[in-house]
């Protein structure tokens, strides 16, 4: 004989599949009439047609049926329902029926009973609860799990009930929506390999400002989501996330210590701009933490580039120094700071990282100034922006570099700007013409013999590492800046003294003879000399 239950089973059935569009009408009829509704939910057959279907193999309605049910006020009794027509143990009441550990663990290993048990607030709470090794007495529903510090701790340190919390929609919003329940699981790494663990509860973590502030103020859970790659991609490609990011110190130190991570928020342009435009509160603090300092020490960034300590600690840290010279904030903050710009200044590795910061670069791609100066797209790119130009041209250790690199001193002289630049700073000049690699550059380019040409500073600091050349007929080949010319010494090219210039030419020198005027008058290299035939004539020239 056919029991009740299947023939209520197959009545429904009937009612709401032979047509798929009027049955999720009759059922939505059924549930807006409170007594149809409570004689539906104490029915095990109906209820098993709208919560026992598998979950991978639905008919035309059976999600439509079945969300309708899961959003009504009668779920958790149509839930108890059905369970209790599985487990016998379990029908007296909700207490009973999850109070069995290893009960609720069958129900979490079935997918069925399980999207039930999650569906209903107070079968989620206190199917959860047990799963957690708590008592599910003490709980009314999944918000009161939710709100307890006590609960939450044992959930988001238990990997089952975590896999129960994350599998249903009931739980995972009750956990995103309570602060007490967010911070258990930030805190946990077992709770949070669940959460990166499921496509679906990570993406709504990802796009809850509430969830996200507690994700990226928490270490542990800032570190597994950059640990896993999907994850991290999800936080980048989402505002929200980005914007929690960015505003917590802890958050920002995290992406900044991970080169993948950093990479992974390269690639999108919004979050870089999210990243690198993070207040001034969160960078000083975030600086601090990156370079070994207490961020409960400094305010901000200002606070952190007034500082000598701080300054030296960042300087001394390549990871620190790279999240500060990619920040847009911290560069300002610096900016203002003579502290900082001389702290900087005096660093190779420091000027070279500030310099491609400002510029636009990736400071990460640079580890010195050895190879900025050897990257013809790091010079062109510092010598068109004033900021990052100026930073080199100031610091002697970046100088030294520059000057010593063809790459480098090709691009300086062959920039109007770049040589005013270096003109202007002593630092700079100084380390040029101390150079035989700078100088070859210098007078292989037009632009930059006109510059120092036109410049008296420029010709003093040639003129201070001048050569004489004394004596009747005396010659030299090479290439030379000639600097002044004895008044005695006569001009003719058959007989007594001239100077071949680098485009062979061989221009009178009769009204050129004072210090500097041969040089501004033709702008040239000369690669040949020689004096007239008188044994104290001479010319002052500097070897390039």
């Amino acid at each position: 004989m056919i029991k009740k239950i299947q023939q209520d089973f197959s009545y429904y059935s009937h009612e709401f599949k032979d047509n798929y569009r009027k049955g999720v009408h009759r059922l939505r009829t059924i549930l807006a009439s409170r007594a149809q509704a409570q004689a539906f939910v104490s029915n095990a057959g109906g209820t098993a047609v709208v919560l026992g279907y598998e979950p991978d193999t639905p008919d035309k309605n059976a999600q439509e049926l079945y969300a309708l049910l899961a959003a009504s006020p009668y779920i958790d009794d149509a839930v108890q329902t059905f369970l209790g027509s599985i487990y016998e143990a379990g029908t007296e009441s909700q207490d009973a029926m999850y109070s069995d550990s290893a009960r609720c663990l069958e129900i979490l290993h079935d997918p069925v009973m399980a999207r039930a048990a999650g569906a209903g607030a107070v079968s989620a709470g206190k199917w959860i609860a047990a799963l957690a090794g708590q008592s599910c007495d003490l709980y009314r529903d999944m918000n009161a799990v939710a709100a307890s510090d006590i609960a939450m701790t044992a959930v988001a340190a238990s990997e089952t009930a975590m896999t129960a919390v994350v599998s249903n929609a009931t739980a995972l919003n009750a956990v995103v929506t309570s602060q007490v329940a967010l911070n258990a699981v930030a805190a946990s790494e077992t709770a949070m390999a669940a959460v990166i663990g499921n496509a679906t509860a990570l993406n709504v973590v990802a796009t809850s400002q509430a969830a996200m502030n507690a994700v990226a103020v928490s270490e542990t859970a800032m570190a597994a989501i950059i640990a896993n790659t999907a994850a991290f991609n999800t936080v980048v490609t989402s505002q929200v996330a980005m914007n929690a990011v960015a505003s917590s110190y802890v958050a920002v130190a995290a992406v900044y210590e991970s080169a993948v991570a950093v990479e992974a928020v390269k690639a999108n342009e919004t979050a870089l701009a999210t990243l690198t435009g993070a207040t001034s509160a969160v960078m000083g603090k975030a600086a601090a933490k990156l370079a070994g300092l207490n961020p409960a020490d400094y305010a901000d960034m200002d606070a952190i580039a007034s500082s000598s300590t701080a300054m030296a600690a960042i300087i001394g840290n390549s990871t620190a120094l790279n999240a500060v010279v990619s920040s847009s904030t911290a560069m300002a903050a610096i900016e203002k700071s003579q502290v900082a710009k001389d702290a900087i200044a005096a660093s190779d590795m420091a000027t070279a990282k500030y310099a491609v910061g400002a510029a636009g670069l990736t400071p990460a791609d640079y580890a010195n100034m050895a190879a900025v100066a050897s990257s013809q797209t790091a010079m062109t790119a510092i010598i068109a922006n004033s900021t990052a130009l100026n930073a080199v041209v100031s610091s002697s250790a970046a100088m030294s570099a520059v000057a010593a690199s063809q790459t480098a001193m090709a691009a300086v002289a062959s920039s109007q700007t770049a040589m005013a630049a270096i003109i202007g700073n002593s630092t700079a000049l100084n380390a040029v013409v101390s150079s035989s690699t700078a100088m070859a550059a210098i007078a292989a380019s037009s632009t930059a013999l006109s510059a120092i040409a036109a410049s008296t500073t420029a010709l003093d600091a040639i003129y201070a590492k001048k050569k004489r050349m004394s004596g009747a007929s005396a010659s030299l080949s090479g290439k030379f800046i000639i600097l002044q010319i004895s008044n005695d010494n006569a001009f003719d090219t058959s007989q007594y003294g001239y100077a071949t210039l680098s485009d062979g030419s061989k221009p009178k020198w009769d009204s050129y003879k004072d210090k500097y005027a041969y040089f501004k008058q033709y702008k040239k290299i000369a690669t040949y000399m020689k004096n007239d035939t008188d044994r104290d004539d001479w010319i002052d020239y500097f070897q390039c």
